[in-house]
């Protein structure tokens, strides 16, 4: 039985014969699109301005054995004492399980958002179960090598060291400062059974580092101008490519550098010179393509000392907005977040986080209780085909009873 906002008490079978009949199939409401003006891409995802910019993944398949344990290493020039350009050097070394690819990149990428839509504060990231992760990227049906792929990725990001040499200058200390640190710890999964690796609860975490804390706090993400539907389109180089360029047109209208830098930061593993030209004029090409925002042309020139300098316009610059990180996740506490991954598995699909997100911080884990069971039970009953839909009507439901907006 449900107490309606008139106090009285309605069968559960009556409350979802009421909105199974209106229109169940409805789609939930955005919160947010990607179809904004080019003029003013929206912020999308977010990334770290470090991270997209130096190399982290081996797109080469197989990456050279022999060079599988050495380091990726990138140099660049920052502001120093007294103005003074000085040398930084950043040097990524592999754990156990060497070096990622393309879906460590988008564990990555996946992890950082739901940081950032859980306030980008705190100590852990909490993903609740693998399906959820694979979900955002709409993998309906997961299968089991799927699931190892993404604890194999966990590892491998959990196992990355860096260590920077004149990282920054610290204006208090009048020093500059180098550093070795990694960008996670511990990662905790939860099943219930002991004795069996099947099955999921939604309570998994990932522990965040102090320094990955300490930039959330203090310099924080940087808005890509690009969301999820763009990265999944793209294909790996193309990812990377348009992470890097997403930070460089931050301030900059047209971005140029050598070619032989910009191999080393994506990274681009080619041996001949034409090779990697090629790969970046194709990967380059698959950004115009796919509709990426903030590019209007690319090409190359020589300078003149006869070095081939790759030369990117820009076409918009990446709006730097907090409006989506304030809106999803304003301090989401853990038994939120665990709900929030509870609406996730029930309707299939993470496309709709912001919305879920809003619902249940409006409406309380007993109203997300109320609702999925109510979802579960019309599942038993007959097909729903857009459980998500369901799921909107029935909180709307709830949120007129109790009295509460929630858009």
């Amino acid at each position: 039985m449900a107490q309606d906002r008139r106090g009285q008490f309605q069968a559960v079978g009556q409350i979802l014969a009421q909105v199974l009949a209106k229109t169940p199939a409805a789609q939930p409401p955005r919160v947010e699109s990607e179809s904004a003006s080019p003029a003013t891409p929206q912020s999308g995802g977010r990334y770290d301005f470090d991270l997209a910019e130096f190399p982290l993944f081996s797109f080469c398949k197989p990456r050279l054995a022999a060079k599988s344990r050495d380091p990726l290493v990138y140099t660049d020039t920052i502001t120093g004492r007294d103005g003074q350009p000085v040398t930084r050097t950043w040097k990524v070394y592999p754990g156990p399980f060497g070096f990622g690819g393309a879906s460590t990149q988008t564990l990555l990428y996946d992890l950082l958002q739901l940081y950032c839509e859980q306030g980008a504060r705190g100590s852990q990231i909490q993903f609740g179960t693998l399906r959820s992760l694979l979900l955002r990227h709409g993998e309906r049906n997961p299968s089991k090598r799927d699931y190892d792929r993404v604890r194999r990725d966990f590892n491998i990001l959990r196992g990355y060291d860096f260590h920077c040499t004149n990282a920054f200058w610290d204006h208090a200390k009048h020093a500059y400062v180098d550093m070795n640190w990694q960008l996670f710890g511990a990662v905790f999964y939860f099943k219930p059974k002991a004795d069996t690796g099947d099955g999921e609860l939604p309570f998994g975490f990932l522990e965040v580092s102090s320094v990955l804390q300490q930039i959330a706090r203090t310099r924080g993400f940087f808005s890509l101008g690009f969301g999820r539907p763009l990265f999944d389109r793209l294909k790996p180089l193309e990812q990377r490519l348009a992470v890097y360029l997403a930070k460089k047109f931050v301030s900059q209208k047209r971005h140029r550098r050598f070619v032989a830098d910009l191999t080393r930061a994506l990274p681009i593993e080619a041996a001949a010179e034409s090779d990697v030209r090629k790969a970046l004029r194709v990967t380059a090409q698959g950004l115009l393509e796919n509709g990426y925002p903030l590019l209007s042309a690319f090409r190359f020139e020589k300078s003149t000392d006869g070095r081939w300098l790759a030369v990117f316009e820009r076409k918009a610059a990446p709006k730097q907005d907090d409006a989506v990180v304030r809106r999803a996740g304003e301090e989401l506490a853990p038994a939120l977040v665990t709900d929030l991954n509870r609406i996730v598995e029930a309707v299939g699909g993470d496309e709709d986080r912001v919305w879920w997100t809003q619902c249940v911080k409006r409406l309380g884990p007993g109203a997300v209780d109320r609702a999925l069971g109510l979802l579960k039970e019309a599942q038993q009953t007959q097909t729903i085909r857009n459980p998500g839909g369901l799921l909107t009507r029935l909180f709307q439901k709830i949120a007129d009873e109790y009295g509460v907006a929630l858009n």
